[in-house]
């Protein structure tokens, strides 16, 4: 999970991330992309309460995508599941896109679930 200047938020969205993967073998990746408020620490702090948290930092604002490299690159699992950090994936659809991944069976050769957002307030340029 990307964040930048989360303060605030990041702390309940983790939470509910966490409850989301109840019952999973996990570990949840914050990458603060060198927050210039209290997003790290307050992150940092949440690890006594989630102990599958880990937090990385970016030293220098190096980007969304870069951060989510960073996460990738860094996870121990064979299955990495990505959501912005900015609240607008539910972390209550992660174990659909897990049970989706499941369901395609040992050996079916799956490299990739992908969800999509339905019903977003997007402007016309986007």
């Amino acid at each position: 999970m990307p964040v930048k200047d989360e303060a605030g938020n990041v702390v309940p969205l983790l939470r509910e991330i966490a409850d989301a993967l109840k019952g999973e073998k996990a570990e949840i990746i914050f990458i603060d992309d060198a927050s210039g408020d209290a997003t790290a620490a307050e992150l940092l702090a949440a690890r006594a309460e989630i102990p599958i948290l880990r937090v990385l930092q970016h030293t220098r604002n190096a980007g969304q995508s870069a951060a989510v490299r960073t996460g990738v690159t860094a996870a121990r699992g064979r299955l990495v599941v990505t959501l912005d950090g900015d609240g607008q994936n539910n972390p209550a659809d992660v174990p659909k896109l897990i049970a989706a991944y499941r369901a395609s069976g040992p050996g079916a050769n799956i490299r990739m679930v992908a969800g999509q957002r339905v019903g977003r307030k997007d402007t016309a340029i986007k």
